[in-house]
């Protein structure tokens, strides 16, 4: 099976979720017997940065990586994969697209106008194009059903893993853990916005219990630039901003250890469609506390996080201060994140590789 895999997002000094799922992909995806793997990245994108850095031919032997133009049309494939909205304007037959979310479309009071019709106009040309469409929640699989027009025997849910590389670092105690820490470029889409109330409320909730004063130190690392982070830190109070430490963008194995020494993985944002940093957190014991949204509670059993934004939220976070309740729910979340492999979704992934190529086949037939 000749696969062609769309790798331009993930060319990129500072890596974003797509660019982290897209790796994962191409390394899994290289490994297979089955599959004859090409990795296509757009001329445009070629001009910022060299993907031959990013996938190195030594790593992808077989694997190689073609500079091509998007006004081509693609051919020599049994199947096209595009990882994200940006689908080819010649699109191929049969093309499997992956969508990771729907927030743009809510989110248009921190979005232009242009931004969120371009975003529809994506979506449109997915449900005429693709012939099968890939999510990581069923929570996304029904809102393509219903805002998208998408038939569900369309869209198929394959689950994310945790992408850190499962190492032997040991995690620390709960007793010995500090700080909190938050992943994902602040802005307001992403919920970072309510981050001086969020720390207020904590602090109430969880000094009692560690009987110090002492504010609970924050360190924030994502694929915003140094710029836009400024910016946004600028706009806080003065305590918050004092008590935030802004990482940029962290390797995989500093973003392996600040989550195995952290108190907790913090996520503000209530419109996420990735699951990979709860996931992470998941399996390095590191305790998670996130805003309550369907797509959360799909990724995280309900008794695995402490969950926020809520009405419940009080209890939730005095649920957090008592030790033997955050290890319980500690617990409950690493023996779901160890069933969420990247061979799994491979495996997934594949097996809607090959159902596209045979509907394909048969409307060819049938026609």
């Amino acid at each position: 099976m000749r696969v062609a895999l769309d790798v331009s997002s993930a060319i990129d000094p500072r890596p974003s979720g797509v660019a982290r799922y897209i790796h994962g992909l191409v390394e899994g995806l290289a490994t297979r017997d089955d599959l004859d793997l090409t990795l296509l990245c757009r001329s445009s994108r070629w001009r910022r940065g060299d993907p031959r850095e990013v996938f190195p031919p030594a790593l992808l032997p077989h694997a190689p990586l073609v500079r091509w133009y998007d006004w081509r049309a693609l051919r020599g494939f049994d199947l096209v994969h595009a990882p994200d909205l940006r689908l080819p304007r010649r699109p191929a037959s049969p093309l499997v697209v992956t969508v990771h979310d729907l927030s743009a479309l809510d989110r248009e009071d921190h979005a232009t106008a242009r931004f969120v019709e371009k975003k529809r106009a994506h979506l449109a040309r997915v449900a005429t194009h693709a012939s099968r469409v890939i999510t990581h929640t069923k929570v996304v699989r029904l809102d393509l059903a219903e805002r998208a027009g998408l038939p569900l025997d369309q869209v198929d849910c394959v689950p994310l893993w945790p992408a850190l590389p499962r190492s032997e670092r040991s995690e620390l105690a709960p007793a010995d853990r500090s700080g909190l820490l938050l992943v994902g470029g602040p802005s307001p889409r992403k919920g970072s916005d309510r981050i001086t109330e969020f720390l207020s409320r904590y602090d109430r909730a969880v000094a009692p219990s560690t009987n110090t004063e002492k504010r609970e130190a924050v360190a924030w690392c994502g694929s915003a630039s140094d710029a836009e982070a400024r910016q946004f830190f600028a706009a806080l109070p003065e305590e918050t901003r004092t008590r935030i430490e802004w990482l940029g963008h962290v390797e995989d194995n500093e973003l392996d250890r600040r989550l195995s020494s952290a108190r907790a993985f913090v996520q503000l944002s209530g419109t996420e469609g990735f699951g990979i940093p709860l996931l992470e957190s998941a399996v390095r014991r590191c305790p998670v506390i996130v805003y309550r949204s369907e797509t959360a509670e799909e990724v995280l059993p309900r008794s695995g996080a402490f969950w926020i934004g809520g009405a419940d939220e009080e209890t939730e976070l005095a649920a957090f201060a008592d030790r033997e309740e955050r290890e319980r729910r500690v617990e409950c979340a690493a023996r779901h994140a160890d069933t969420l492999t990247h061979e799994h979704t491979i495996d997934r992934t594949v097996s809607v590789y090959r159902d596209a190529i045979s509907r394909a086949r048969a409307s060819v037939s049938v026609g």
